[in-house]
């Protein structure tokens, strides 16, 4: 494999999550971006190259922009001429775009390049962006089936539920423990911490996820700004080394039935969620590093049965091995020994899809520049790890490190 030069993160800007029928797309990225340069001491001027996040919701909100979503957040931030990318990858795409802007410096082709994305969810369910009978698999699903994406995760929370021994009670727990923090990030769109009868008490959306362990959809921006590490100590006296980023996509046989989809091939060995699993692999190789070597994860939490499923592929443990853990209070977002979500996580701020990868990154960076405040982890975290799964089998992953 080609040797590629260090890449620092030197600069994180968030928009905050909620809902913002006011403001455009490019509107809230300028915000993330202004963050993100304030952050790391530069110039708009000095960004070299830049990656953004395009969305899912053209037939709903802004249009052609929302695919050309770099070209209108650099005419409003003032064009400076520089290449730019519009990416989608679904829920993936926030890791997706940080892993172009971390290549397009890692290559030696640019010496500093920015990771954008804004989004402004379409409300409610997410649902089909055609009506197309014939080639669209998430129209014929629905017309099909009815199956809004709540119906696969309980359908698997289920299976989760028969399989390893999974109780309400450990459902509720997990926004219970993310919620915790809520309250400190000024970034999140719930300030509120939940009780576990507050949760069992909310209304039952898909048997067996409560409405408070789905997380809300939302508009949100984010801006992750990347540069050699050579060059890094002209912005920033807290580098943070970028020691992987990468994405995935499934194995065939696979035994997870994606959204879009109503069937799927399962094949002996496969498993499940092997877009993560493949991604997270893929993470650790690149890094050199293994699971034990991490102290902070930020994980996609969209509802309970996400967080134990995608904390079992990032510590590559046998399913069920999350549970424990939660149970044992060493994931505690703030006084655990491996804190989980110490953002609060999607359940207090809601999926603003193409962004929320860079959510994840801003909030690693913090934590480890220790400039999170109220909700600063207590164990003086030196390697973090940030996984956000997509639609139809997409998936992120980075890992990123100390470097001062």
């Amino acid at each position: 494999m080609q040797k590629f030069r260090d890449v620092a993160i030197v600069g994180v800007g968030l928009h905050p999550w909620g809902v913002f029928g006011e403001k455009s797309m490019p509107e809230m990225a300028v915000e993330a971006i202004t963050e993100a340069l304030a952050d790391a001491n530069m110039e708009w001027r000095e960004v070299e190259s830049m990656v953004s996040g395009g969305y899912l919701w053209v037939t709903q909100r802004e249009g052609m922009f929302g695919i050309l979503s770099g070209t209108a957040i650099s005419a409003a931030m003032g064009g400076i001429g520089i290449p730019i990318t519009s990416c989608a990858n679904a829920c993936a795409t926030g890791g997706a775009i940080f892993r172009e802007a971390y290549l397009a410096v890692a290559s030696g082709l640019y010496d500093t390049a920015i990771a954008v994305a804004a989004d402004k969810s379409a409300g409610g369910f997410f649902r089909p962006q055609s009506e197309d009978p014939q080639f669209d698999l998430d129209y014929i699903r629905y017309v099909m089936t009815g199956e809004t994406n709540p119906a696969y995760w309980a359908m698997e929370c289920k299976r989760r539920m028969a399989d390893v021994g999974t109780t309400e009670d450990d459902l509720a727990e997990v926004k219970v423990v993310t919620s915790k923090i809520a309250p400190f990030n000024p970034k999140t769109r719930y300030k509120k911490a939940f009780t576990k009868e507050d949760v069992l008490n909310s209304p039952m959306v898909c048997d067996p996820l409560h409405l408070l362990e789905i997380c809300a959809t939302s508009d949100g921006a984010g801006a992750i700004i990347v540069c050699s590490m050579d060059k890094a100590k002209k912005y920033t006296q807290k580098p943070i080394l970028i020691d992987a980023a990468v994405i995935g996509s499934p194995t065939f046989g696979d035994h997870t039935i994606p959204l879009t989809y109503l069937s799927t091939f399962p094949r002996p060995g496969v498993g499940i969620l092997t877009e993560s699993r493949n991604s997270i692999a893929a993470a650790y190789k690149m890094a050199n590093r293994r699971p034990e070597d991490v102290d902070l994860i930020e994980l996609p939490d969209n509802s309970s049965w996400h967080y134990f499923a995608y904390l079992d592929c990032i510590l590559q443990a046998h399913d069920g091995e999350a549970e424990k853990l939660l149970r044992s209070g060493a994931v505690d977002p703030m006084t655990g020994k491996l804190p989980v979500c110490p953002s609060g996580g999607l359940g207090s701020c809601g999926e603003a899809v193409v962004a929320q990868g860079l959510f994840q990154i801003y909030e690693l960076a913090k934590q480890l520049r220790g400039e999170a405040g109220e909700r600063q982890v207590k164990n003086d975290p030196k390697v973090a790890i940030a996984q956000t799964y997509g639609y139809a089998g997409n998936n992120a992953a980075c890992i990123v490190s100390k470097a001062w």
